[in-house]
């Protein structure tokens, strides 16, 4: 595979991420205004100007997340609004933006190489009243693509990288992560793995949202006509989410000329999960689908897959 050829296949790649999936831009409510907002940012940093210009948008999605319905007029001067409804939502959105399709345990190679495109559909609790408030058109089941690039090296060991975009918003996500298989390659007994990751969301300017996972997988390969390997996996994840929002200057009416500013209380949440799937490769396609069921958020993650490998 040609420096060129590799080249155009991620650029396919890219242009898939940022061009399919429901925008569902037509069937867009409103919000309620609420009161008057404007946010000053207090970090060093702010993580929704790292967003890269083509992947931004001037306008609002769907499913763009506005903070003003946790404002607590009652809550004493200086103290941090606690929200049992905002903790709900920063958990249902870290399922949405974190790592996808876990398995299987077997190792790439040490000169293997995997680019894959990955389409998940999340379920959410979108009657809920932190949904209904905070975006202007929630969704039963909202949709993520990913972009995923993994890396074998020698001892069993996988280095990876993806790029995520919840669709119907200005929401992306970057992350890394790193697989050791511990059992491979036995005719008898089953691949072992586990892996860590870790996702950081972006496009939100009130939102700081990291997530951390790990994952023990058990999967077993297959061979058909040596030219087909089907390898179904089942695995265990463990996740830790950390939330922290900018300070935000709320105006509780249009007649108020100091504002009342609003610091949301930092969440540090985690989860249980588990899933199944299957991968099938032939010669150097592969295909895949994973079952999801977060045990936290009583919520399924259904996704499915493409991929090259080199």
């Amino acid at each position: 595979m040609t420096i060129r050829r590799t080249a155009a296949l991620c650029a396919f790649f890219v242009a898939s991420l940022a061009t399919f999936g429901p925008q569902g831009a037509a069937n867009r409510g409103s919000v309620d205004p609420g009161p008057v907002v404007a946010s000053t940012q207090t970090s060093s940093w702010d993580a929704a100007t790292l967003v890269p210009g083509w992947v931004s948008s001037a306008s609002a999605g769907g499913l763009d997340l506005d903070f003003r319905s946790f404002y607590d007029p009652k809550r004493e001067k200086d103290e941090r609004t606690q929200s049992r409804a905002y903790q709900s939502l920063m958990s249902e959105l870290a399922l949405a933006m974190g790592s996808r399709m876990v398995g299987p345990g077997a190792s790439l190679g040490a000169l293997g190489f995997e680019a894959s495109y990955e389409l998940s559909f999340v379920g959410t609790n979108s009657e809920a009243d932190y949904w209904q408030k905070s975006a202007a058109a929630p969704s039963a089941t909202v949709t993520t693509g990913q972009l995923r690039v993994r890396k074998g090296l020698p001892y069993g060991l996988q280095l990876g990288a993806n790029l995520t975009h919840l669709y119907d918003s200005n929401m992306w996500g970057i992350g890394a992560e790193m697989n050791m298989s511990l059992i491979d390659g036995f005719v008898n007994i089953p691949d072992l793995s586990v892996r860590t990751s870790i996702n950081v969301v972006l496009g939100n300017a009130d939102l700081g949202m990291l997530i951390a996972g790990a994952d023990l997988v058990l999967s077993k390969t297959f061979g058909i006509a040596g030219i087909m390997a089907i390898q179904p996996w089942a695995s265990y994840s463990f996740a830790f989410t950390h939330v922290s929002t900018h300070q935000i200057d709320v105006y509780p009416t249009e007649s108020t000329i100091q504002p009342d500013l609003m610091l949301l209380k930092q969440i540090n949440n985690t989860s249980h999960r588990a899933a199944f799937g299957v991968r099938v490769v032939v010669t150097r396609v592969s295909i895949g689908a994973e079952f999801l069921r977060s045990f936290t958020d009583d919520l399924n993650v259904v996704t499915g897959k493409l991929g090259v490998d080199f």
